[in-house]
């Protein structure tokens, strides 16, 4: 027997659902690409397609899977225009998160870009990796 846990979308439409939490409460998120698990047990999704679906730039989303926010997606981190967000994952101990920033700028042209992402010059966007880290240690879960 399955339970659907989420389906994705902006919180407005009818068809979209988060675990029960009150839509009005979350943030919208489409496209969902890849999938990881956290040490907590929480959920992170990566959007590719999220510009088309909700109108959004491709994003990293977190969503508790228990406890009193359970289904609440919440927006972790944003990618350049026209890029995707791909390859999450997280350390052992849990402290750093690392992400792939695809094709930035894609759909613009070296007279016209779109992103100049990472280094914000005269340069044209490249992929890169990102890593995120904690400054402070501890067993925080998401929404807690």
């Amino acid at each position: 027997f399955w339970r659907i846990f989420l389906l994705c979308g902006h919180p407005e439409d009818p068809e979209t659902y988060f675990a029960g939490y009150d839509k009005s409460q979350v943030s919208p998120i489409g496209a969902p690409d890849n999938v990881v698990f956290d040490r907590l047990g929480n959920v992170w999704i990566a959007t590719d397609g999220q510009p088309s679906t909700i109108f959004k730039n491709d994003a990293l989303h977190a969503v508790p899977v228990d406890g009193p926010q359970r289904g609440r997606v919440q927006q972790f981190l944003s990618v350049p225009r026209g890029a995707e967000c791909t390859g999450p994952y997280f350390s052992e101990d849990n402290s750093t998160l690392v992400v792939s920033v695809q094709h930035p700028g894609e759909g613009g042209s070296l007279a016209v870009p779109f992103s100049t992402w990472p280094d914000r010059d005269d340069t044209p966007a490249r992929p890169s990796v990102i890593s995120v880290w904690r400054s402070a240690r501890g067993e925080r879960r998401v929404g807690a």
